[in-house]
């Protein structure tokens, strides 16, 4: 197994400007070998738009995160004030092919630590975490409340936990619909709405299932920037 795992992920942003808090999965969601200086390749976006076809695979990443939250946003939050990090910024040894790594315990552990150390003395009021194991384990780990019906379909399969290759398989299929787009409160403070991993943004092919959801998180969000 190659061993990457002292390779970092920083965040991206300013705690102290941004309203937005966006959580990704870990630098390496799948086969890539790159590993990205900021998270999400987020400071592509703010350079000019490359032509190679590797580089602007990573610019496209990174305009699809801030389009997306500007869409949910409906307008109101500017690519200045979202700050984005990754529940895992440690690039984790691959899973198999046509898997999803497999966060561990610990390295979600210490990542949610990290981002409440972001979020202390932020201004972020709107939280987005990104995908269906990310949201997993911060309802485990008790970032915000926990859905059981979503926790007892989205616990990952023993079969991929205890692979050599680690891999994320949740036990059911459907889990994540049960929490795409509601709204949920952590410490009174933040408004945390579950969503898709932006490389799904636009919504397309299977993912159009997803259209309810997200326009009741714009509405929710739209009441909460507007209030």
């Amino acid at each position: 197994m190659c061993s990457t795992k002292n390779l970092i992920a920083k965040p991206w942003g300013s705690p102290d400007k941004s309203q937005v808090l966006v959580i990704g999965h870990d630098p390496r969601l799948q086969r890539a070998e790159t590993i990205a200086s900021y998270c999400f390749f987020a400071d592509y976006y703010f350079r000019d738009k490359p032509a190679k076809k590797n580089e602007l695979a990573k610019y496209q990443l990174a305009e699809s995160l801030f389009v997306c939250i500007r869409d949910l946003t409906g307008g109101h939050i500017q690519d200045n004030e979202v700050l984005v990090t990754n529940l895992c910024n440690e690039a984790l040894d691959h899973a198999p092919k046509g898997r999803t790594v497999l966060i561990p315990k610990d390295k979600a552990e210490r990542g949610l630590a990290e981002i409440r150390a972001l979020l202390k003395g932020s201004n972020v009021e709107l939280v987005f975490p990104m995908s269906q194991q990310v949201n997993y384990w911060l309802q485990i780990l008790g970032f915000y409340p926990a859905d059981e019906p979503f926790l007892r379909k989205a616990a990952p399969k023993e079969i991929g936990v205890k692979n050599e290759q680690p891999y994320y398989e949740a036990k059911e299929q459907g889990a994540f619909k049960l929490i795409c787009g509601k709204m949920y409160q952590v410490d009174s403070q933040y408004c945390v709405f579950p969503i898709l991993h932006v490389k799904n943004y636009p919504l397309k092919g299977k993912f159009l299932t997803y259209q309810d959801n997200y326009s009741s998180c714009k509405k929710a969000v739209g009441v909460i920037l507007n209030r």
